[in-house]
């Protein structure tokens, strides 16, 4: 049986006609329920423009950004480093799988209220969250790189007794690099929607504080306007950022 090689252009065409599914999908929720419940995409779009135009997206978004990138950097570092001791030494990770296990498992709402019994609702609280459930995926994803390393380069660098940093250097970041890129994608994504969800409850400005307004107002177009918003901040973070990271790790890991 021959495989099927696509092409970019018609990659390009099925994501497309996906997309305009969607929409479709969505035109026709709207004119068989009322707008209270679901906004017409034009609606949608309505209340997008007037948001851009009040100030209201920019002002709330740069809020948001700014505690998002702060808690990922901060869960993105912790993570790296536990994960490098833990993948170089095992003892390390055995010590530290019961907390990194717990993190994984416990729904992350209880997070979101003990942080607001610890410090309270605001910038503080989003950032802790944040930084604290990111650690976890950074931290396996590292893990998981050193345990993908062949042990055949393991084995002759302890033979022929090379030093620690030229084996940093030439076996661990190269082994673990696509693991820890993985890593960052999940990451990514991963803070955005805990941003949103510890603003939403525990805030008195950002994105998720806004969602949290429209919802107790029943100003669903404007709710539906902020989706659009967070799925365009996912995919520019995509473009602008991970595939270009991808594309320069594959290079450098080219022969």
């Amino acid at each position: 049986m021959q495989a099927s090689i696509s092409s970019p252009r018609k990659d390009i065409a099925y994501r497309l006609l996906g997309t305009v599914l969607i929409i479709l999908f969505w035109q026709l929720l709207s004119m068989r329920y009322l707008s209270v419940l679901v906004p017409s995409p034009a609606e949608t779009l309505t209340a997008l423009k007037q948001m851009l135009l009040s100030g209201e997206i920019t002002s709330n978004l740069r809020i948001s950004f700014e505690r998002q990138i702060t808690g990922l950097l901060l869960g993105v570092a912790v993570g790296t480093a536990t994960g490098l001791m833990a993948g170089i030494r095992r003892p390390i990770e055995l010590i530290m799988s019961p907390l990194v296990n717990s993190l994984i498992t416990i729904p992350a709402i209880i997070f979101v209220v003990m942080a607001m019994v610890w410090f309270g609702m605001g910038t503080v609280m989003a950032v802790f969250l944040v930084s604290l459930l990111v650690f976890p995926i950074m931290h396996i994803n590292v893990v998981e790189g050193f345990k993908s390393i062949d042990s055949n380069y393991l084995q002759m660098a302890r033979v022929y007794r090379v030093p620690f940093k030229i084996r940093l250097q030439k076996i661990f970041l190269p082994g673990i690099l696509h693991s820890f890129l993985a890593g960052i994608s999940l990451s990514v994504a991963t803070s955005i929607r805990l941003t949103i969800m510890a603003e939403l409850l525990g805030a008195q400005d950002g994105m998720g504080q806004r969602i949290a307004i429209s919802r107790a107002y029943l100003q669903t177009d404007q709710l539906f306007a902020w989706v659009l918003v967070l799925i365009f901040i996912v995919f520019a973070l995509d473009w602008l950022l991970i595939r270009p990271v991808n594309r320069m790790a594959n290079r450098w890991k080219a022969p």
